[in-house]
């Protein structure tokens, strides 16, 4: 019985380590390891089950039999115990195959599958053990069946009964040996329902029984208890107690659960301890307890916490402690790299460098520290660690650095990265790899030498094909590269050996014949002409590659040119328009001197300046007007003009050769490249009337082009192009088409709605009943008559609209509507009325409040439109305080008496309670959503809502779109902290000719621009800017230029285009960004421009509008020194323009300086003797909050009451507020300011 006993006991324990692991995932049984054949495994596990079963069902019916004839006999008790069991085995069964009830393996068993569910098994021996208890008071073996009973409660999640049952254990049986069983299972139970103290102190009880087998396990838990009661000291003692009760594994030694313990208990404490210890305490903590691997291991666990917490400066305090006092030890690599990544996020480079030398110092074949660690230590701390980190370093940093290569930091870092990690490479396995990385990077950051040596080193040493062929041309190409930055006798000649040696190891490589041709080249280009026709002979009669022996055909023509010899050229002529399929070229060799002029331009070409190559190809067209050569001549001059980035010139050329060649094949690409071009420098007009004309041709991509073109005619506010352009789409149009193109002329009329066209288009959307814009023009319409005071009429018509089956988001509108006009009713609602009618009326302002709320917060639910959701919470704001404003001023019936009238009072504060809390919430809401689209939680201050006790703080708002002026800079360097501002003066003469003649080059565009822009010349500025647009030195400059210039015309739309192709072109200028925030923020709100302003503020852009935005943003999180550290910087008069003053002096005051504060505030006061009505509220708010002084505040309150006869409301409180400080004070006369 005993031994049964025990048995089980070890299944609960076995259970309670299982729920454990499945819960912390940390495990502390090891994990089995199945065949690999789980269909096998499936059909053994099911015989054995079965088996299984049907043995303990004859067990279980033969018992029942002996039970039957024994009934009464004095071992009974002892019967039934031995069923209760035999239930227990069998609920094991059970539950085997309730989880495999749908396995098909089931289907396919020769014996009957049991219907009989595990938890039904459990529950029987229940009942048993509980017969037991009940009828065998006196049974040997009581303390087994309480305990028994109480696991089989839990199993089947009776958890309140398994309590009691242990419980019962533990009081009726107190020295019995399933005493600390009992206890742990208790903890247990109690643990997993969340009630951690009260599992702790059974967890603590375990300590009576220091032997016990669960004694450790019980400490473990504890541990967690206090951890979940957050006492982390608590928790860090019962973990240390538990790996002192542990010993650590010996060598040879094999893991048990109490090394396993002892494993998990010291991982855990780094969580406990490292949220509680500072950094410098850690390893004298650990070193303390622990072996010197599981130091290392502890430290490592620490650095992975702390990564996470994103507390990687505090990991160099004992990560750098470790790698001091055990320099030998097996985790010090794995130290310096975790320090390498963590000094990475802290962007301190200097340490990253500084433990990868470390690091690659140790990793290297003759360190000692290598020499005494085990080889998987080695192999995963320098083999995969340091490689790993390295790489990752380089591919981090080389990234960075092609984002950015004026930012030459990183690819230093990077270039030593790569040095460090070949430094340590093993000579009998070369890291080829990597060395070929770092030629890419040389060759990337112009050193083709070096690079040239480093693809050299690798073509020589590597066995793969591949890798070995990419090398030697490598080293040739890089070469090559260095000979066009500066040709010397040395350079040439190891050209020469590096093409020599590819051709020696490549003979039929990839790039063969070019290497070939190019020797040629070379020769022809060293006058060695029998040189140079020895490699080029052969490849005028090669095939597969007729670039090249067209290439070589026109070299040897023209060294024959030069030698004059007139018959080779007759006969290699022939003998190329005999091996030629080019009717053109066939042509051309019979007119030996049209071609010698057209190669001469050729020659020219690729060595000469591209420009005059485009001239000279152009002149040539002229005066070969009838050759084909001159169409090609034509053409390729567009192509130099494109690649050389004179776009501008290349699609102008285009349209001529359109016109020319009408019927040529290549114009539907020449128009598309052309309108390309146009757009890319933003000559958008000239790009809309080029797409246009794609149109015309390309019939499969028609309506494409043609809605392209129009897009830009409305933003060129060509709208009759536009909405001609639209219409002839939508006769060939399909339905999504029809929807999109609607839209987009529903937009060309945005402001023209009041013309007979639009309505009439509306009339046709209306009757093809195209949504959403039918629903739309009904809100439009039903917005119309609310605003014409048609009250009924709108509410009908947007109720109308409100049921159509369209998005809830388009909806929303017409929501808003009905919310306005029952908002209208509500306030019109009187509360007057006399005693027999108050609760009536009451009630139907109650009710009018329900209506008008529930409409706007049907609203808010329903857009997605933060303007249309600030609409909402504006309206529910206006409700609710109307609402509190009634109810608290409402007259009360005069045939009260005082005594009713008080108590009716309180009645009345009863409803209006609850709303001042939801208007409150309402309240925070509307702030939060109005400071993300940059506007005010009102459109007015409400002072209703504001009692009499209170102050009037300031409000934090980013200066108006408006007042965010444009930045010119005055240099075209655009590098951070390089960036300077152009001063803009409105006198200054606009050289308005220069512009408009095109002779910019000798012009100070900076000054331009800037007087051009001062004196409101935006055309001209525009124009300045599409000069400049067509040059690409100039080009983002000029796009810049163009969209200032048609923001200033009004053309808000094509500002921001050009601007972004301003910003696709020079991405990092900070101008160009803020212009780019400037116009989000008009046309989108602040929510929308933020990322922009953001990122000009991490540009350091020096700009009075953007230290002004920095210091609102500190304003408005908090951080009251930054925005005294911004505001600082502005002049009086900005102050005032900006409307910042106040927000200066309330951060002074909330920084302390109160006193600075104050003569702030009063000179501001001083210098503006009109509109100073906000300054004499904060000027009051800081007598009053932060002096405590509301008698000095009077004289403030006074005096903004004087100024505030056109602020109805603001006048009505300032009332209430002095008379409250005079009553509160007793004040008889004005203390004024002279008295401070």
């Amino acid at each position: 019985m005993k031994l049964q006993t025990i048995t089980l006991l070890l299944a609960i324990h076995l259970f309670s380590l299982l729920c454990f692991a499945e819960k912390n995932e940390k495990g502390l049984i090891p994990e089995v390891r199945m065949s690999n054949d789980e269909g096998e495994n499936e059909k053994k596990a099911l015989r054995s089950e079965l088996m299984i079963t049907r043995s303990e069902n004859k067990a279980i019916d033969s018992l029942q039999a002996v039970i039957k004839k024994q009934k009464g006999s004095s071992n009974e008790a002892d019967l039934w115990y031995r069923l209760a069991e035999l239930y227990m085995r069998r609920s094991k069964s059970g539950r085997f195959f309730d989880l495999n009830r749908d396995n098909p393996m089931m289907k396919l068993s020769p014996f009957p599958i049991p219907n009989e569910k595990g938890s039904e098994s459990v529950k029987r021996a229940m009942k048993i053990y509980s017969k037991i208890e009940a009828d065998f008071p006196r049974f040997r073996f009581m303390d087994e069946v309480l305990f028994n009973n109480a696991f089989a409660h839990q199993q089947v999640g009776q958890m309140k009964g398994s309590n009691e049952l242990y419980q019962r254990l533990l009081t009726n049986f107190p020295k019995s040996p399933l005493v600390p069983d009992g206890t742990l299972a208790l903890g247990e139970l109690l643990y997993e329902q969340g009630k951690f103290a009260a599992a702790l102190e059974q967890f603590e009880r375990l300590e009576k029984f220091p032997n016990s087998r669960v004694y450790s396990y019980g400490m473990y838990k504890a541990a967690w208890a206090c951890y979940n009661m957050r006492d982390s000291e608590c928790g860090i003692k019962k973990l240390v107690q538990v790996v002192k009760n542990n010993p650590p594994l010996q060598d040879g030694e094999v893991p048990t659960n109490r090394h396993n313990l002892r494993k998990e208990a010291l991982r855990d404490l780094t969580i406990f301890i490292g949220d509680s210890y500072p950094a410098n305490k850690l390893y004298s903590f650990f070193e303390d307890i622990t072996t010197t691997d599981e130091l290392g291991e502890s430290m490592m666990n620490l650095a992975k916490l702390y990564e996470s917490h994103s507390r990687q400066k505090e990991m160099n305090i004992f990560l750098e402690e470790y790698i001091d006092k055990h320099p030998t030890g097996p985790d010090v690599v794995k130290s310096h790299l975790l320090l390498v990544e963590a000094n990475e996020t802290l962007k301190k480079r200097d340490l990253v460098l500084k433990h990868m030398q470390f690091a690659s110092d140790l990793c290297r074949a003759d360190s000692s520290w290598k020499k005494e660690q085990k080889k998987d230590a080695v192999i995963t701390s320098c083999d995969e660690g340091f490689r790993r980190t390295s790489l990752d370093m380089a591919k981090k940093w080389w990234e960075i650095w092609l984002k950015n290569k004026q930012n030459t930091e990183f690819s230093n870092l990077t270039q030593q990265l790569f040095k460090l990690m070949l430094d340590i490479e093993d000579p009998a396995k070369p890291d080829l790899k990597t060395r070929f990385a770092y030629a890419e990077l040389l060759f990337q950051l112009g050193k083709f030498d070096e690079a040239s040596t480093q693809y050299k080193i690798v073509g020589d040493k590597s066995t793969d094909d591949i890798l070995r062929h990419d090398a030697n041309y490598a080293a040739l190409f890089s070469k090559e590269k260095s000979i066009e930055k500066k040709s010397e006798p040395l350079k040439e000649s190891e050209r020469k050996e590096l093409a020599a040696n590819y051709l020696a190891k490549h003979p039929t490589g990839k790039y063969a014949i070019a290497v070939k041709f190019k020797i040629g080249h070379i020769a022809y280009e060293e006058n060695n002409y029998p040189e140079a026709e020895k490699w080029l002979k052969p490849l005028t009669t090669m095939k597969g590659n007729d670039d090249i022996r067209r290439k070589s055909e026109d070299l040897v023509l023209d060294m024959l040119n030069i030698k004059k010899d007139f018959v080779g050229i007759k006969e290699f002529s022939k003998q190329i328009a005999n091996s030629t399929t080019d009717a053109s070229r066939k042509k051309n060799m019979n007119k030996i001197q049209e071609e010698a002029h057209f190669t001469e331009i050729q020659e020219f070409a690729k060595t000469g300046n591209k420009d005059q190559a485009a001239q000279k190809l152009i002149a040539y067209a002229k005066e070969h007007d009838n050759s084909k050569l001159s169409q090609d001549a034509l053409w390729q001059a567009i192509g130099i003009l494109y690649t050389e980035g004179k776009v501008y010139d290349a699609a102008e050329m285009s349209l001529k050769y359109v016109q020319k060649y009408p019927d040529d094949k290549k114009n539907l690409d020449a128009l598309k490249d052309s309108a390309k071009a146009y757009a890319d420098i933003g000559q958008t007009a000239k790009a809309a009337d080029t797409l246009a004309k794609v149109a015309e041709l390309d019939k499969k991509g028609r309506n494409q082009y043609l809605e392209a073109a129009a897009d830009i005619y409305v933003m060129e506010k060509r709208v009759k192009d536009a909405r001609a352009s639209y219409m002839g789409i939508l006769s060939a149009a399909d339905s999504k088409t029809t929807e999109r193109i609607y839209g987009k002329l529903l937009d060309s009329y945005k402001n023209d709605k009041k013309s007979p066209e639009y309505d009439k288009l509306l009339n046709q959307i209306s009757a093809k009943g195209i949504e959403p814009y039918t629903t739309e023009a009904m809100i439009e319409k039903a917005q119309a008559l609310l605003d014409a005071g048609k009250m009924t009429a709108a509410f009908d018509l947007s109720m109308k609209a409100n049921g159509r089956s369209v998005p809830a988001e388009t909806r929303a509108a017409a929501r808003l509507i009905q919310a306005a006009v029952l908002e209208k009713e509500f306030i019109a609602q009187s509360v007057k009325a006399r005693e027999e009618k108050f609760a009536t009326v009451l009630a139907i302002k109650t009710e009018k409040l329900d209506k008008a709320q529930t409409a706007y917060v049907t609203a808010l639910k329903m857009s997605k439109d933060p303007y249309q959701q600030l609409e909402a919470l504006r309206g529910i704001d206006r409700v609710y305080g109307n609402y509190i404003d009634s109810l608290t001023s409402m007259p009360l019936p005069a045939s009260l008496s005082p005594d009713d009238q008080k108590q009716l009072r309180g009645e009345l504060a009863k409803l209006t309670n609850p709303i001042q809390d939801k208007k409150n919430d309402n309240d925070a809401k509307l702030k939060a959503l109005a400071a993300t689209v940059g506007q005010s939680a009102t459109t007015t201050r409400s002072y209703v809502s504001i009692g009499a006790d209170k102050t009037i703080t300031p409000i934090a708002q980013f200066p108006a779109p408006e007042k965010l002026s444009v930045f010119l800079p005055a240099s075209a360097d655009m590098m951070i902290g390089k960036v300077s501002r152009y001063e803009i003066r409105p006198n200054k003469t606009c050289n308005k000719t220069a512009v408009m003649t095109g002779d910019i080059s000798k012009v100070n565009t900076f000054e331009v621009a800037g007087n051009c822009y001062g004196s409101r010349q935006f055309d001209i500025v525009e124009k300045l800017g599409l000069e400049l647009a067509k040059s690409k030195e100039t080009r983002a400059l000029g796009l810049f230029y163009a969209s200032v210039g048609a923001e200033g015309k009004g053309y808000s739309d094509k500002a921001m285009w050009l601007i972004d192709a301003a910003l696709k072109a020079q991405p990092e200028a900070s101008p160009f960004v803020y212009q780019k925030a400037r116009l989000t923020y008009k046309e989108d709100g602040i929510k929308s421009a933020m990322q922009y302003f953001e990122k000009v503020l991490d540009m350091q852009m020096p700009s009075t509008e953007m230290e002004t935005f920095a210091g609102v943003k500190a304003f408005s999180e908090g951080d009251f020194s930054r925005a005294v550290e911004k505001f600082s910087t502005l002049q009086k008069d900005q102050l005032y323009t900006l409307n910042v003053g106040t927000l200066l002096s309330e951060s002074y005051a909330q920084k302390g300086q109160v006193d600075k504060a104050l003569a702030m505030i009063k000179d501001l006061i001083t210098a503006n003797k009109k509109d100073n009505i906000d300054y004499l509220l904060e000027q009051a708010h800081i007598l009053e909050t932060f002096k405590g002084s509301p008698t000095l505040a009077l004289d403030s309150y006074e005096k903004a009451f004087k100024a505030s006869s056109a602020q109805a409301d603001l006048r009505e409180w300032l009332s209430k507020k002095i008379q409250f400080i005079k009553n509160q004070n007793k004040v008889g006369q004005h203390v004024t300011s002279g008295d401070l």
